[in-house]
Parts: C-alpha cells; sequence; structure tokens
C-alpha cells in the first residue's frame, strides 16, 4: 500500500462504543474520495476481515472514529453548510459512502449513492455540532456525461439523506425547500431519476405544503431536457389515483363475513330501496325477494291499515246481528 509507513501503526483503536480494532495493514484500507480522481484519498481503518466495516479513518496525523468525525467544534457550522474545505469533503464522502452506503442501510434498501466529483455542489446540515445529513446538486450548464458531452439543462437534486437517528424531523422536506429556494429564477428544478420510495414521500408533504412548487419541480433522467423529465406533483397524483381504484374498500358484516365492495356501484341508503324483482314461496315457509330469503314473521305492519281491517270486521258482525234478530 503506498504511502502507508509504521507512523499508521499502533498497537490498537478502541472506538467510542468500546470495541478494540487492531491498527495493522491487514486492515488498513484506502478510499478514493472523488469519482474519476485517484489524487485524494484517505485511509480507512475497518474490521479484520471485512473492509466493508470502516470504523476510523486517518486524518490529520491520527486515527479518527467515524462518531467522532461528524462532529465540529466550529460554532459557525450550524444549519446547513456549503461545502468547501477538504474536511466536508471528506464528511460527505463518509455520510453517502460509509454511512449511507453500508453502515445505516436496510435491507430493502435499492439505492446507492455513487462518488461525488470533486467540483460537486453540496451542503451539510449541521445540528448541535454534528453532521446529521446532506444533499448535492448538478448545477445547470455542468458536464451530464463525459461520453456524451451533454450538459443540465436545469438544477438538478442528485442526493439527498439524513442519518437515521435524527429522521422523521422534517428535515429532509427542509433541505428540498432549501433547494428550491436557491434557484428562485429558474422556471424547472428537477430531482434525479429514480425517486425511492423515502424521497417520494418527502416530496409529496413538501409539495402538499407548498403549493407554488408543483409545476416547477420534475423528476429528470440524464441531462433533463424537455423529453427526460415528468412532473413530480402529477406523479404522484397519477399513482395514487391508480392505487385507489385497485384497491376496492372491504366491508366487514355483522356476523364477520367481509367482502369486496364494487366502486362502480353506489352504495344503497335509507332513501334509495331497490325493486322488488320476484317473490315466491320457498318449501320452508319463507318468502324470498328478489332472491334473498327473508322470514316471514318479519315482515313490518302498517297501523293503519290493521285499524280499518278491524273496523271493516266489527261493521260486518253488527249487520250479521241485525239480520238474526229480524228472523227471530
Amino acid at each position: 500500500m503506498p504511502c502507508l509507513n509504521n507512523s499508521f501503526l499502533k498497537k490498537s483503536l478502541i472506538l467510542p462504543h468500546g470495541l478494540k480494532v487492531d491498527v495493522c495493514r491487514e486492515n488498513i484500507a484506502r478510499l478514493s474520495l472523488f469519482s474519476g480522481d485517484v489524487a485524494h484519498s484517505v485511509f480507512a481503518l475497518h474490521l479484520p476481515g471485512d473492509e466493508s466495516q470502516v470504523v476510523a479513518v486517518y486524518l490529520h496525523g491520527e486515527w479518527w472514529s467515524l462518531h467522532d468525525v461528524m462532529k465540529t467544534s466550529c460554532k459557525s457550522r450550524c444549519g446547513l453548510v456549503v461545502v468547501n474545505s477538504i474536511m466536508e469533503r471528506v464528511v460527505l464522502f463518509l455520510m453517502s459512502q460509509i454511512i449511507f452506503g453500508i453502515l445505516e442501510r436496510s435491507l430493502d434498501e435499492e439505492m446507492y449513492f455513487s462518488p461525488h466529483a470533486l467540483e460537486e455542489f453540496g451542503k451539510i446540515l449541521w445540528q448541535d455540532g454534528e453532521a446529521v445529513g446532506f444533499y448535492t446538486v448538478k448545477r445547470k450548464g455542468t458536464l451530464c456525461s463525459r461520453c456524451s458531452g451533454q450538459t443540465y439543462a436545469l438544477p438538478v437534486l442528485d442526493t439527498l439523506f439524513v442519518r437515521t437517528p435524527w429522521r422523521r424531523k422534517g428535515l429532509a422536506s427542509e433541505m428540498l425547500r432549501d433547494f428550491c429556494s436557491s434557484f428562485p429564477q429558474e422556471e424547472a428544478l428537477g430531482v434525479s431519476h429514480p425517486i425511492s420510495a423515502r424521497m417520494d414521500a418527502v416530496c409529496r408533504k413538501f409539495l402538499e405544503l407548498h403549493a407554488e412548487e408543483r409545476e416547477r419541480l420534475y423528476e429528470v433522467e440524464g441531462a433533463g431536457a424537455w423529453g427526460q423529465r415528468r412532473n413530480v406533483w402529477l406523479g404522484l397524483q397519477l399513482r395514487q389515483l391508480a392505487k385507489h381504484r385497485q384497491s376496492p374498500q372491504t366491508i366487514t358484516t355483522d356476523k364477520g363475513n367481509t367482502h369486496k365492495e364494487d366502486r362502480n356501484v353506489p352504495p344503497l341508503s335509507a332513501d334509495r330501496v331497490l325493486p322488488v324483482q320476484r317473490t315466491q314461496t320457498s318449501p320452508g315457509g319463507h318468502s324470498e325477494v328478489g332472491g334473498l330469503p327473508t322470514s316471514t314473521t318479519a315482515t313490518a305492519v302498517n297501523p293503519k291499515r290493521s285499524s280499518g281491517r278491524k273496523q271493516h270486521a266489527n261493521h260486518t258482525e253488527e249487520c250479521a246481528s241485525i239480520k238474526r234478530r229480524k228472523r227471530l
């Protein structure tokens, strides 16, 4: 390994959580900080036999754990700060490639961040003296691909990340808002394709609160020409509509039975009664209305009609009694 001498080595390094790692050549790797740039690199200490488990980096003549590198004593680093110094570039690299790329990566996560370029524009989010997230931007007019020679047609939000302990606090929405407000003169802004499920939720929440950004935020592929962009808000609405149509409502009856309701058929209400199609008597002594068995004892009786029938019966009995008297 070039430029590695005995000054890098010592017996062991004790990490903040108490783990002791031997500092030896077998546990040290060299990591390139920037895409396509081998001149800038950093030595990293990893767990024995697993180069992906980086636990410390060598900076300013000392080994620093990742936990310590994420912290700063500079009071001016508060909120979103533009990445300028090499040390800030190192922090950006560690968050994108080590913390997000390996340490805090969920099993179902399919997204990866490529190493950022040396001149990539980015901001780190600092809270209480610690780096908790970042976002990077592909500036309008910068080279999109060295092979094609195309340049970005609009500013594009390329990567955005919030460390796990600081999630669900609105920080991702805060960074998206900062991105949009950083380019007030641009008619269109981009978000790199593909948009992950988590970023999709961030965009929905943000655009629900900021309707003024709905028409200028696009998901873009490649350089972001008009044929390579789709409106983010429109895409969210179309996916929600498709999901709404494909998932019929489930109704639970009193007996615990469930069935799916067809959304094309309007529900019955108190003033909507289906016409009786046919009435026939079943062998068990029950009538069947429209093919559905109903008990004859459950039939409602009109009290006015019942009273009328009783009066008619009384009148008939009186007439019969008068006739019998005349015969006598």
